[in-house]
């Protein structure tokens, strides 16, 4: 390609990308634009649980010991309430781009129950916090329970690692954005504090700045080292004040909202992901590495272009050839590393990926990611057999080959759920962004291609709605429409229906389900589906920016279907089967307590919602420990892991309404 066509090329998409952003591409020349998420459907789904359930985090604060570390991996929604004591960080593992390892925790302009905060402006104003319990940075126990004194003689160092939101590499060169980018007033605060008693009954915390950093691009990181997608902070504690019984940490984000030409775009904004954070004494400003082996990135699906399809239009073919992972070692030198996975169907074990032989994996932070093969491109060599509706579970292992080297172990697993119903899915169920077309000349299309290799009847479409400011886009309305295939491109219109309106669920992550009013029985071939959209108010339909369809949707504005530009997949499902009074949804669990996790011992397991039949603890390698009993009790269950060796397993929770699996830590 001619350099100076290249060079403009990139400079276009760039600038149309800040369009997007500062929500002027509307009104001047995009056809499709992205906006920001207006709530985070996780938490308001988790706040409808803790409601339901009439149960919140822990309210007290008794001080913790040393060491302090977490890395935010293998959970989603409100930071782990045995380390943290508010609620107001989203814990996630879509916003980062090639974490350390696979979670973070997310700062943004979004309050605990997943809404814009009120009193945010175009000015920057105090936003998230993330705030540790008090930690015990007065004195160590030691064996028979003594306790020795901390002193600065003991070399406490802090370390984090963060990355400012907004961006991910597309090849080498092409950025795209991925949450909101801080803007250069904005900024990530870290403060130390320390409880002062003022009374005999009263204390207060004293808060001290530490470090700041103002909004930046992390463009500008990884165009000096391009393995530099999270930088690592080291601070010294040397404060006499911080060498108490009642020491705690905080990240703050000061947030600005963008000025937007219309309320309905005005959304979240100005994230930070903070991952990785450790607390300990013997520590030194050369103190980067850990001896440990992760995943930085969710595993993929094992299908080649869906995240999920109808069991009975599974072919071999749809089988990708190889799982993609992305692996990492972060320590300072090569590790001898092991990688299995296994799969799960119906709990029941029914593949077990060969365990190779130890080998060496070399750092990341010279090396990269992982480059075995054998490990992060190992070969899907199982084929499913559907008679029916399945979901098979599929846990990688990737860890120390070495025993007692092992730094982190929830790091060290990676699940993922592979789905064969009754619906085509290119999207992983989380929106980044909302989607949008431009309709000011009233003619505006979204289709989604589809292939069926057996004729069968297409029964609803289920579309995920972003919420938009004072629901602006619920007087949006659409037509659904199918079309045949024209030679790569939505053809003729075999079925429409008028009359929709974009609708939000019950519990926030719900698709809303749109019953088509008869059967349309489709032939084997492609087929397309999607919406014509009527009028210029916004659907706000939800983009997951994480699995990348824009080989199978198309748009059209202005009479001529156009290939998105944005990197990512509408939020748009077609289902299949028969018509019939009965919700097509499977019926939903409610999910149980699991505390403390990870444990070093004792287990508890609560929910009242559920009758709990039994309990059973498998390893990584779904072989049942039978010496390990759990013990019912009036409200709970608890289990003694204490005989267990340090690791990773998985609880088998049997209750009448189905089988919960929880991933629990030994350490």
């Amino acid at each position: 390609m001619n350099t100076h066509i290249y060079i403009m090329q990139k400079q276009f998409v760039k600038t149309f990308f800040l369009f997007c952003f500062f929500g002027l591409c509307g009104s001047l020349f995009a056809q499709e634009f992205l906006t920001v998420l207006k709530t985070n459907p996780q938490l308001l789904d988790e706040v409808r649980k803790q409601k339901n359930t009439q149960k919140s985090g822990k309210t007290e604060n008794a001080p913790i010991w040393l060491p302090f570390f977490e890395d935010f991996s293998n959970y989603t929604g409100y930071p782990n309430d045995n380390l943290f004591v508010d609620k107001q960080a989203f814990v996630n593992a879509t916003f980062p781009v090639f974490s350390p390892t696979i979670g973070v925790a997310t700062l943004d302009a979004l309050n605990e129950h997943g809404e814009i905060y009120p009193h945010l402006t175009t000015s920057p104003r105090g936003a998230d916090t993330l705030t540790s319990r008090f930690i015990r940075l007065d004195s160590l126990p030691i064996e028979g329970g003594a306790l020795i004194p901390i002193t600065s003689k003991d070399s406490i160092y802090f370390s984090f690692y963060f990355q400012p939101s907004g961006g991910s590499v597309v090849g080498e060169e092409i950025w795209e954005f991925i949450g909101s980018q801080p803007n250069i007033n904005d900024s990530l605060v870290l403060e130390f504090g320390f409880t002062k008693d003022i009374l005999p009954d009263s204390s207060v915390t004293v808060w001290k700045h530490i470090w700041s950093t103002p909004g930046f691009a992390l463009k500008d990181w990884t165009l000096q080292n391009p393995l530099q997608y999270f930088k690592q902070i080291l601070i010294p504690i040397t404060n006499i004040d911080f060498f108490c019984d009642r020491f705690q940490f905080r990240f703050r984000n000061y947030a600005s909202l963008a000025k937007q030409d219309h309320d309905s775009w005005v959304g979240n904004v100005s994230q930070w992901n903070i991952d990785y954070i450790r607390l300990d004494v013997h520590r030194n400003n050369k103190d980067e590495f850990t001896n440990d082996l992760a995943f930085a990135v969710p595993t993929t699906s094992m299908l080649e272009k869906y995240q999920a399809m109808p069991w009975n239009q599974f072919h071999i073919d749809d089988l990708k050839k190889n799982f993609n992972n992305y692996l990492t070692n972060l320590s300072d030198g090569p590790r001898a590393s092991f990688y299995k996975y296994i799969i799960y169907k119906n709990e029941n074990i029914v593949y077990t990926h060969p365990t190779q032989t130890a080998v060496n994996t070399n750092p990341y932070f010279s090396h990269g990611f992982n480059s075995i093969a054998a490990q992060n491109n190992p070969p899907i060599t199982y084929l499913p057999v559907l008679t029916d509706p399945v979901t098979y579970k599929i846990i990688h292992v990737y860890a120390n080959a070495a025993q007692g080297e092992v730094f982190c172990l929830s790091n060290d697993t990676c699940v993922y759920e592979q789905k064969f119903s009754n619906y085509f899915a290119y999207d992983d169920g989380t929106a980044e962004y909302g989607y949008c077309l431009n309709n000011k000349l009233d003619y505006a299309f979204l289709a989604m291609k589809f292939l069926l290799r057996k004729s069968d009847s297409i029964s609803a479409v289920r579309m995920w709605f972003n919420h938009t400011k004072d629901s602006a886009n619920l007087n949006a309305s659409f037509t659904i429409m199918v079309w045949s295939d024209d030679n790569g491109k939505p053809g003729n219109i075999l079925y429409s229906q008028d009359n929709n309106n974009p609708k939000y669920t019950v519990n926030f992550l719900d698709f809303a389900e749109y019953r088509l009013n008869k059967k349309i029985l489709l032939d084997t071939g492609v087929f397309w589906i999607g919406f014509k959209q009527h009028g210029n108010v916004q659907l706000n339909i939800g983009f997951d920016q994480n699995s990348d369809s824009r080989n199978y949707f198309k748009y059209n504005t202005n009479g001529s279907w156009e290939t998105s530009v944005f990197k990512g997949t509408p939020m748009l499902r077609p289902v299949f089967g028969k018509l019939n009074t009965m919700s097509i949804k499977e019926p939903a669990i409610p999910d149980v307590s699991v505390f403390p996790n990870p444990t070093t011992g004792e287990l508890r397991i609560e929910n009242r919602e559920l009758k709990i039949d039994n309990v059973d603890i498998y390893d990584v390698f779904g072989r049942k420990h039978k010496g390990t009993k759990a013990r019912r009790h009036e409200e709970e269950w608890s289990l003694d892991l204490s005989n267990l060796a340090n690791g990773v397993y998985l609880l088998r929770i049997q209750t009448e309404q189905g089988i919960i699996t929880k991933k629990i830590i030994k350490y």
